[in-house]
C-alpha cells in the first residue's frame, strides 16, 4: 500500500514538471516570439517611447476605454490586455511553490516573482518585442499571487486527503 502511494506521488510530480515545461515554452512564445516593434526611430528613442513607469496608467486607460466605449474597436484589445496579463501568470504562481520548496514562503515567492517579471519586462523592451509597463508587472504579480494561493489550497487538500 505504501509503495503505491509513493508511485502515485512520483507520477504526479513528473506530470507537474511536464506541465510546467509546457507552460514555460508557451510563455516564451507569447512574450518573445513576435515581430520587433520598429518605428524607424533610433533604438534608444524607441525604447524610451515603450516605457511606462506610472502605476495604474495603462490599467486606468483600459478600464476607462471599456466602460465609456471611447474607442469601440479597441475594447477587445483592452480586455485581452487586462485579463491576459492577469491570467498569464496564474500558472506561474501555482507551479513555482509546488515544484520549489524554497518558494512556498510567501515573501520569498513574491520577491522571486517580482524579479522574474521585472526581467521579462526589461528583456521585452530592450529587444523591442514589447514594452516595459509597470502595470503589466502589477497585473502579472496579482495573477501569480492568486496562483500561489490556489497551490496552497491544493497542497492543504492533498495533505488532508492523505491523512484520511
Amino acid at each position: 500500500m505504501c509503495h503505491n502511494k509513493k508511485y502515485k506521488s512520483i507520477n504526479r510530480d513528473r506530470i507537474l514538471w511536464w506541465l510546467f515545461g509546457a507552460y514555460c515554452i508557451a510563455l516564451f512564445l507569447i512574450l518573445f516570439v513576435r515581430r520587433r516593434f520598429d518605428t524607424g526611430e533610433p533604438y534608444w528613442e524607441q525604447v524610451r517611447m515603450s516605457i511606462n513607469l506610472v502605476p495604474f496608467r495603462t490599467i486606468y486607460g483600459s478600464l476607462y476605454s471599456i466602460i465609456h466605449r471611447t474607442i469601440p474597436y479597441l475594447i477587445p484589445n483592452d480586455i485581452i490586455n487586462l485579463l491576459g496579463n492577469f491570467a498569464l501568470f496564474m500558472p506561474f504562481g501555482y507551479f513555482i511553490p509546488r515544484l520549489f520548496e524554497k518558494y512556498r514562503v510567501f515573501i520569498k515567492f513574491i520577491l522571486f516573482a517580482f524579479v522574474i517579471l521585472l526581467s521579462i519586462e526589461a528583456i521585452q523592451v530592450l529587444t523591442l518585442r514589447g514594452s516595459f509597463d509597470v502595470d503589466d508587472i502589477i497585473l502579472n504579480l496579482a495573477g501569480a499571487v492568486i496562483g500561489f494561493f490556489i497551490a496552497r489550497i491544493a497542497k492543504s487538500r492533498k495533505e488532508r486527503d492523505a491523512a484520511s
